[in-house]
């Protein structure tokens, strides 16, 4: 399937050994895909590397290459240019937005992603942390293109931790900033717990839009999933945000997901005219007038959208010293509501009139 999807190949052989059993298996599977191939002879900086015996395995282009002393990279480098530089100008094939999934190791994303990818992309297994690099995989869902990406889980930051899990769990932290919408998956026998918590709150500072999926629904008893749901300490969390039963295992509501990650992207981009938003402004204002303070009332003259992704939008006040911290929870939980902003992390901002 790798080979497939590519539009070049990289045959890495180890010339310290000389050319094995496995090493024809391989090249004869590399051939019969007929892709431009690089044969790259790895440890060629030791004094006994076998790189004549690779003749054999007829491939026209061969490198001799030292990974761990980054020798001859470039040649790869440029081997793999070369397909860039014939590909078409044209960005077709690009993704029109990026998907992370997200959660504690053992919460089911590999096996999410295999379902969502229709064939299998990441390795299933119980064994903690067997995801180590993000896995990504380009699928068409409607007229959209979408990158879905599998991460490593993410620890409790006090555990104790190898190199390798230090490395998985910044690539997975640095997926939030680089995806466009992201799926955080739950256990739902287990409940919110300080490692949900925390990822949570990353992804509520970076403002990308997000679900949370409550997985491995099929375990629960039909009382256990209500009182999941009714938890006071979970309905307050996820108060403003999409969830999901779930259940990678059965696929009960997997069909759910990828229309509701397009719907997730498509509202964090809407653009809400200033006249519409001010509409919405004095309605609000007119039911919930600002408390007055200090040097007398509060008066919103009228309110813009700034920016979306995430929908950002400011007040201009005749004065901001000391607006009511409560007053401007209530406009952006209002404009959640009104905008059909569900999921978003949404922005406000207060300026000023200058005089």
């Amino acid at each position: 399937e790798a080979m497939e999807g590519a539009d070049r190949i990289l045959f890495v052989v180890d010339g310290s050994v000389g050319v094995t059993p496995f090493d024809r298996w391989i090249a004869n599977i590399v051939k019969a895909s007929r892709k431009p191939t690089l044969l790259c002879i790895n440890k060629s900086d030791r004094g006994d590397t076998h790189a004549e015996e690779f003749v054999e395995l007829g491939f026209d282009r061969t490198t001799l290459v030292s990974a761990e002393h980054r020798r001859n990279l470039s040649d790869m480098k440029e081997f793999c240019l070369e397909a860039v530089e014939s590909a078409s100008p044209v960005a077709d094939d690009a993704p029109s937005f990026q998907l992370a999934l997200l959660g504690r190791p053992n919460t089911g994303k590999s096996t999410l992603m295999n379902l969502l990818c229709e064939k299998s992309i990441s390795r299933v297994s119980p064994i903690a942390l067997t995801t180590r690099d993000p896995v990504a995989s380009d699928i068409v869902e409607g007229d959209s293109r979408i990158r879905i990406v599998d991460t490593a889980g993410i620890r409790r930051p006090r555990s104790e931790k190898t190199g390798i899990e230090v490395f998985s769990i910044q690539a997975s932290t640095r997926m939030i900033e680089e995806s466009d919408v992201i799926f955080v998956l739950i256990s739902a026998d287990e409940g919110l717990c300080d490692q949900d918590m925390r990822l949570l709150s990353l992804i509520e500072r970076s403002g990308k839009p997000a679900a949370i999926l409550l997985n491995f629904w099929d375990r629960l008893s039909r009382e256990a999933r209500q009182n999941v749901l009714k938890e006071s300490e979970f309905a307050d969390v996820v108060k403003d945000m999409k969830v999901v039963p779930l259940s990678a295992k059965t696929g009960f509501n997997v069909s759910r997901l990828l229309p509701l990650a397009r719907s997730l992207y498509k509202r964090a981009n809407q653009r809400i005219s200033t006249a519409k938003l001010n509409r919405i402004v004095k309605s609000l204002v007119a039911k919930n007038p600002p408390p007055s303070g200090g040097k007398g009332n509060f008066n919103i003259l009228y309110a813009s959208q700034a920016q979306v992704h995430p929908p950002t939008f400011v007040f201009f006040l005749n004065r901001k010293a000391n607006f009511p911290k409560a007053y401007s929870k209530y406009l952006e939980n209002q404009l959640r509501s009104k905008l059909s902003l569900e999921s978003q992390a949404v922005r406000i901002f207060f300026r000023e009139r200058q005089r």
